[in-house]
């Protein structure tokens, strides 16, 4: 019993003993900086991630949040050159290369974006939205067939993630495919309900195929999820334009 009392005293003698280092400048200015970001002061925040590199060159954090930043300034270039430096400290980490792919769509640089957003799946196979990236650069680069592919990829494998349907089902309807368009957003209804772009997408396709009942049906689903947006606005719009083109129900009553 006296070995085991001697043994608790000195570590709780070795545990007091210890401290917390001293946390440093560059340490202090990225938190600063952090909750500037946080705070949506993105300008303020970048000259506080530069002061904290500045005297702290291997300063991941800082790198992070400063391109972060830059990405919603719409300071692209500029966030990208932070990610790369990122991809030095450690280039197995998939969301560098996934924040660069999305930099350069933004940019309008689609092509520049493939080669980032595939290595960031190579890198991490459940990054979903890596692969909703990838897509939408291969529509915008004409490969509508490949960006098709992966849409029907993730909805096989991950037929829980709503976006797939979503994104596909917008696209086919770019393509001026309707009729599987809706199909693609009915099958999105199924799994929720209360998705309620999908009825929006539903009604535009009955629409776009001249079946104007059916368009108002759905339009008057997605409206009463939806009441208040400028989709609303124009989902009510064009329910009016539509009963012009319903032919009018004959009276079952006549005057004798």
């Amino acid at each position: 019993m006296l070995i085991k009392s001697e043994g608790k005293n000195n570590l709780a003698k070795a545990v007091n003993r210890v401290t917390m280092p001293a946390k440093s400048r560059s340490y202090e200015l990225c938190v600063k900086a952090d909750a500037l970001r946080f705070s949506k002061l993105y300008k303020e925040s970048v000259k506080c991630y530069l002061d904290s590199i500045m005297m702290d060159r291997n300063q991941s954090e800082a790198y992070w949040g400063l391109a972060v930043s830059y990405k919603y300034l719409t300071e692209y270039k500029k966030a990208v050159n932070m990610l790369e430096k990122l991809i030095e400290f450690d280039e197995n980490n998939d969301k560098y290369y996934f924040e660069i792919g999305v930099c350069c769509l933004s940019d309008g640089r689609p092509a520049d974006a493939i080669p980032y957003l595939i290595k960031a799946i190579v890198l991490n196979k459940e990054n979903l939205e890596a692969q909703i990236q990838l897509a939408i650069a291969h529509e915008l680069v004409d490969e509508a067939d490949l960006s098709l592919m992966i849409y029907d990829k993730l909805i096989e494998t991950n037929p829980e993630f709503l976006k797939a349907y979503y994104n596909k089902g917008a696209m086919l309807m770019g393509m001026g495919r309707f009729e599987e368009a809706s199909k693609t957003f009915f099958k999105l209804t199924k799994r929720n309900p209360d998705y309620y772009k999908a009825y929006l997408g539903i009604a535009m396709c009955f629409d776009k195929l001249g079946k104007y009942s059916d368009a108002i049906r759905y339009y008057k689903k997605f409206l009463g999820l939806k009441q208040f947006s400028e989709d609303s606005v124009f989902a009510k719009q064009r329910m009016v334009e539509l009963r012009e083109f319903m032919p009018k129900r004959k009276s079952l009553f006549r005057i004798v």
